[in-house]
């Protein structure tokens, strides 16, 4: 009985699939606290621009943060705050100030089957509110 129970389980979890969005949302999420941390410590603006490709902060030396590549089928948009809506974030920057604010955004990542995940950043913490 253990035996079939066993093989049941680890049949469905191989089968499970994984969320196109969890890796993305990851990245831009250390690159914002990286982003915010280093303006603060460095008293410079800092800034992560939004590519064709994906997304990095720029000018980083820091190993990952100078750019994430999304899937070719994932494109990214950003509303800012009292935007009117949702914008390409292709050749867009998010801007993180050295008093330790950053820009309010929310980014939206979709894919061409019709899913998608909002994701709202803090001024204060560049975490996630979701």
């Amino acid at each position: 009985m253990m035996l079939i129970v066993g093989i049941g389980y680890a049949s469905f979890t191989f089968f499970e699939d994984e969320d196109p969005f969890e890796k993305p949302v990851q990245y831009l999420t250390q690159m914002s606290k990286f982003s915010l941390n280093t303006a603060v410590i460095q008293h410079r603006g800092m800034m992560i621009g939004f590519g064709e490709e994906g997304f990095g902060v720029v000018g980083a030396s820091a190993e990952g943060m100078s750019l994430f590549s999304v899937p070719k089928d994932m494109k990214i948009l950003i509303k800012r705050w009292q935007g009117k809506g949702w914008e390409k974030a292709d050749g867009q920057f998010w801007r993180f100030g050295e008093q330790g604010i950053c820009e309010p955004v929310k980014i939206r990542f979709e894919i061409k089957n019709g899913g998608s995940r909002e994701v709202t950043f803090h001024p204060l913490t560049g975490g996630t509110l979701d």
